[in-house]
């Protein structure tokens, strides 16, 4: 790289990582407005989780849609369209007397502009960016999951209390409009070459030589042959892509449900609404540091071994949080944040860059939306099926076995996929 050479490639990330922070902490808000429903309205929980779940269903239907809608539009139309959409979803959430009100406009509305604006489709644009820089870039990109959760689910519990929960929506459309609608517009790109510069902000010699080094395939230097061969439907035809989904179905059945039911079970053990908001959105700051971390660990030891090691930690963390019974052992609750929190951000953006590792080329956004189907499968069953398990038990034991067998399927899952095996196309 020259001296005084910038690289555009940074300020997507920027873009990207703003963009997610807020569309994506808009969705997670939602354990705090789940708990303002069941108070004002008295739904059970699995009916006031189903929004939620039907939301994920939506995002899972919709997302191949957006996959093909970034692959032949790009980022600067699909995103301000998105934001539009996203914004309109939220007012007409403000109007909700309804159970049925609740599942059209947050669970379909909501959940088709979070859709065009959400982590399949920015984690498209990183491996066209990025290929030595990969998994630091795709970490940097996650970790907007846990600042926007930090920032947005305890700005809108403070919100909920303030003016209400149908004023939080509107409150929340406005910054839509305002900051993801105008930045996408102006800022967001499909690709370095059409700026005229290369992945990672290298000359063409440069990446020829680092990609030989290192045997990588560099954008510019991978066989025109490869990239025109790993299409989506050759991407289906391998087993490596379903092992994958099953991994981002895990992650998906993990993630949703702690997001839809992690402050209410705070909550139940007697600690403030304002209290398991901001430890929510700890969670999601450890997360984001985790996801940096973690991300520049599968760069040096492999996407696999860095996924177990967040597993891991996840599920440790899941371990001291299924003994919280009361207020009188915070320290369970502290190693729930903290191991939980770096766990679930280290495994988030790896299943992105193993795809990118595993399937290059121009397909990559529809593959990871098509992907996302699974992520969305896993969404939409969790917080549904942990809430019907309370609602019959009265209990959250059953569900915590269920995340457990959960995590382990995403562990069994990467190990076979093998991200560290490059395939070629047939």
């Amino acid at each position: 790289m020259k001296k005084g050479y910038f690289y555009y490639g940074w300020v997507i990330v920027v873009v990207s990582f703003i963009t997610l922070s807020l569309a994506l902490g808009v969705r997670y808000s939602y354990s705090v407005f789940f708990v303002a429903l069941v108070g004002e309205y008295g739904w059970s929980r699995a009916e006031t989780a189903g929004a939620f779940s039907l939301a994920m269903v939506v995002h899972a239907l919709f997302a191949p849609v957006t996959g093909v809608l970034i692959d032949r539009f790009g980022p600067r139309k699909l995103f301000p369209l998105g934001a539009i959409f996203l914004a309109v979803g939220l007012i007409a959430s403000s109007r909700i007397t309804a159970l049925g009100h609740l599942y059209v406009f947050f669970g379909v509305a909501v959940a088709i502009g979070v859709n065009t604006l959400s982590y399949a489709p920015h984690m498209s644009l990183v491996p066209t960016w990025f290929v030595q820089k990969r998994g630091f870039a795709s970490g940097l990109v996650s970790s907007s999951l846990g600042i926007g959760t930090l920032i947005i689910v305890p700005l809108a519990e403070r919100l909920i209390h303030m003016v209400g929960w149908r004023s939080t929506f509107l409150l929340f459309a406005g910054m839509i409009l305002c900051i993801v609608f105008p930045m996408t517009a102006l800022f967001q790109r499909r690709s370095p070459e059409e700026i005229g510069q290369f992945p990672d902000g290298l000359s063409s010699k440069d990446g020829i030589d680092v990609s030989q080094k290192r045997g990588i395939p560099h954008k510019e230097t991978r066989v025109s042959a490869q990239d025109r061969t790993w299409t989506w439907k050759v991407a289906l035809g391998t087993k490596t892509f379903w092992f994958l989904g099953i991994v981002a179905f895990s992650n998906g059945f993990l993630l949703n449900t702690l997001l839809v039911h992690q402050v209410i079970y705070m909550v139940d053990a007697g600690y403030s609404k304002m209290m398991a908001a901001s430890l929510f959105g700890i969670v999601g700051l450890i997360g984001s540091v985790g996801g940096i971390l973690c991300g520049r660990l599968s760069d040096r030891v492999g996407r696999e071994l860095a996924y177990t090691v967040g597993s891991s930690a996840a599920f440790a963390g899941l371990f001291f949080l299924m003994f919280i019974k009361d207020t009188s052992t915070p320290w369970l609750l502290y190693a729930f944040v903290i191991l939980y929190g770096a766990g679930y951000g280290a495994v988030t953006p790896l299943v992105a860059s193993a795809t990118g590792d595993l399937f290059p080329g121009n397909a990559l956004g529809r593959i990871l939306s098509i992907q996302a189907l699974t992520f969305g499968m896993g969404g939409a069953l969790g917080p549904y099926l942990v809430g019907d398990l309370y609602d019959r038990t009265g209990s959250y034991a059953m569900a915590f076995v269920l995340l457990f067998l959960v995590i382990a399927l995403g562990v069994l899952g990467i190990w076979i996929a093998a991200p560290r095996r490059r395939m070629q196309p047939r």
